[in-house]
């Protein structure tokens, strides 16, 4: 079978129809991001209460900015309160994307390396007032951290 036969019933992967904006590794934690909506999930602290996390409140917030070309980001990630710290944390392993990642020869990192590298990056954004004032949570009562 010739190649060119094969390649004429499966194209080429084109990844600039998968809805992911390619962005150097390097760059991932120090995106300027913007508060675009914070909210309540009243199901995000059923779940953490029955994994006996002590929350006291729980929920989401997403964020955004605009890389060159105007093409939009978006990040997101679930939060909860923790009763003992009082304090906003974010949930392991939770952080969301429309961004991928890219190495020093522009090949994907995955999502997994990519949510890593962004969430590095919320341990510099005064994500939690952010969120403490959206939610009308007493911001003193509430200390920047992140797990």
């Amino acid at each position: 079978m010739k190649l060119s036969y094969v390649y004429s019933y499966f194209p080429q992967y084109d990844e600039r129809y998968d809805g992911y904006v390619r962005v150097a590794e390097q760059t991932l934690s120090g995106l300027k991001l913007a508060h675009v909506m914070s909210g309540f999930d009243d199901e995000l602290l059923a779940e953490l209460r029955a994994a006996k996390c002590d929350a006291v409140g729980a929920g989401y917030t997403e964020w955004q900015t605009t890389v060159s070309g105007a093409r939009q980001i978006s990040v997101g990630w679930d939060w909860y309160v923790d009763r003992t710290l009082g304090i906003l944390i974010v949930v392991t392993s939770d952080v969301r994307s429309n961004v991928m990642g890219t190495d020093g020869f522009g090949s994907d990192i995955g999502m997994k390396n990519t949510a890593r590298s962004l969430r590095l990056g919320l341990g510099r954004l005064n994500w939690t007032n952010a969120v403490a004032t959206a939610m009308s949570f007493t911001p003193q009562h509430i200390k920047p951290i992140v797990r």
